[in-house]
């Protein structure tokens, strides 16, 4: 496509995060709503590359709440020559229809994804979709490459890394690498002009509640450098991160600019360099004291933390945090990569209820040849820890994780009906409940109900959690119980698993001996 190179005439570029809708029959939680940081990133780096020659608008129908049809709405208002989706592997099919619906308006449209959902698919994606470009990994850089080259008619070529595109002749040029970007203070703060803060602040967000007026998640730093093999990897291993002078430059922009209150820390590892975050949370209590709300929905390293950096987070501002324990048993730790000293994520748990810090807990039950007797010490560690709330998940086998051929080992067959395609992580069936018949859902529901009907834990949930937001996060977790019950209904209808109270039988012959005992 090649543009009148005029300020009149800019390239439009619309930006869409997808909305999933999930069936009447396998409704489950959403695991809330946040400004899609990656899209308003890229947003940022195109403004600041090509300034007027450029007009980006972003929609996210997630928070709307909109089915993919009605992006025919934006496209006739704002006439875009790009199309760009970001998308989880969840979220999959609302993406395709997105692309679909724009190529049936109009065909010269150029359709893009990008997200974890495109990370190393690209040649699969495009024969069964309508997508003419997807990345890999962080775009930042990589898509005002392309842009660039739509704007002045250069060809594609095949030097953009991770930049996977459709050609003329519908033939395919694939990249197998992705993007590295080494240093995160050279790109510009995010397009936050584009994200209605009061819409999400009135939202369901990805921490589960809100203590302050207005809310912004904050990406401080990219990559991992821990091997857990269930992870979708889209920023690589290696570790990156803004110098505590970016963050704080970003916390007062957003603070004064659109008063924002509460500040979401949504990085993989936010903690792993303690001398960082002990920088940030000095320089907050110093400018902003008793002012800031933290929150760390998507969890820290507990057993790297020490009682200096609990302390500063709690007297910065932080009340609550999320803590990623997955399983207790040591096999399964050093299986999946993890590697957590769970004695010390006991410590870490003991120094934020010194402080009135709630906690989150995140556990994953039915890893690849996970015994029942595993699956129970992880049980017996949630009902015993003095977390405030526990999120248990089953583990979603997703195409590209290092977890991926273990489990096809071990049972190829039940990969082939991943249901991971219904907006959210919470009501696919197991992979592991398919492939060795244990009543998983089941486990996880009962395991809920002896959790959060303790009066302990009632009490502790009481004193914690902002009361505006409590009775809304208590049907929550009722819908979700419910939700478990029909689901494992469900898949008792359809794959017919007799059960019984003294044992489950195996109905598909697993590659490793598991001992399978009935739910208690």
């Amino acid at each position: 496509m090649t543009l009148e190179k005029n300020a009149s005439n800019p390239l439009r570029i619309l930006f869409i995060k997808p909305y999933q809708s999930q069936s009447q029959s396998k409704k489950g939680m959403h695991l809330g709503y946040s400004p899609p940081l990656g899209l308003i990133s890229i947003a940022a780096t195109l403004r600041e590359r090509f300034a007027e020659k450029i007009d980006v608008r972003m929609v996210d129908m997630k928070v709307l709440n909109e089915e993919p049809e009605l992006i025919v709405n934006y496209l006739k208002d704002f006439n875009p020559h790009i199309v760009g989706v970001s998308a989880l592997n969840c979220e999959m099919s609302a993406a395709h229809k997105i692309s679909e619906n724009t190529k049936q308006y109009n065909t010269n449209i150029i359709t893009v994804l990008g997200g974890p959902y495109a990370l190393h698919r690209a040649e699969e994606i495009f024969y069964k979709s309508t997508f003419d470009w997807i990345f890999n990994g962080a775009a930042d850089l990589t898509f005002p490459e392309a842009v660039h080259c739509v704007i002045t008619g250069e060809d594609l070529g095949n030097d953009i890394v991770g930049f996977n595109y459709r050609k003329e002749d519908n033939s395919l040029q694939l990249s197998s690498g992705q993007d590295s970007i080494e240093d995160l203070n050279a790109l510009p703060l995010p397009a936050w002009d584009l994200i209605d803060f009061d819409m999400y602040a009135g939202t369901k967000n990805m921490a589960f509640m809100l203590k302050g007026k207005r809310y912004a998640s904050l990406f401080t730093s990219r990559g991992c450098p821990y091997l857990c093999n269930y992870c979708h990897d889209l920023f690589t291993k290696k570790y990156v991160y803004q110098s505590p002078e970016r963050v704080i430059e970003e916390i007062a922009y957003l603070y004064e600019n659109y008063g924002v209150d509460e500040f979401q820390i949504t990085d993989d590892i936010f903690n792993f360099h303690k001398p960082r975050l002990k920088a940030i949370f000095r320089e907050v209590i110093r400018r902003w004291p008793g002012q800031l709300k933290f929150n760390f929905p998507n969890g820290v390293r507990a057993d790297i933390l020490d009682a200096e950096c609990i302390e500063l987070m709690c007297k910065a501002g932080t009340y609550w945090c999320g803590i990623a324990i997955e399983t207790v048993t040591p096999r399964l730790q050093k299986l999946v990569g993890k590697n957590l000293d769970i004695d010390k994520v006991g410590w870490a748990i003991s120094e934020f209820n010194k402080y009135k810090c709630g906690v989150t807990g995140f556990f994953m039950l039915g890893f690849p040849t996970e015994t029942a007797e595993e699956i129970e010490a992880t049980i017996d560690y949630i009902l015993r820890s003095d977390i405030t709330i526990a999120f248990i998940f089953h583990v979603n086998i997703h195409p590209g994780t290092p977890i991926f051929p273990l489990a096809e080992k071990e049972n190829a067959k039940a990969l082939e009906k991943r249901l991971t395609d219904e907006g959210t992580y919470t009501v696919a069936l197991s992979w592991y409940e398919r492939a060795y018949g244990y009543p998983l859902q089941k486990m996880i529901k009962s395991t809920n109900l002896r959790f959060f009907l303790h009066p302990k834990r009632i009490w502790r949930i009481w004193e914690r959690i902002p009361k505006k937001i409590l009775l809304k996060l208590f049907l929550q977790w009722l819908k979700l119980m419910l939700v478990n019950n029909k689901t494992s209904e469900l898949f008792q209808d359809k794959q017919q698993i007799v059960a019984t109270d003294q044992a489950v039988k195996q109905t598909i012959e697993p590659t490793h001996t598991l001992k399978i005992k009935s739910g208690k």
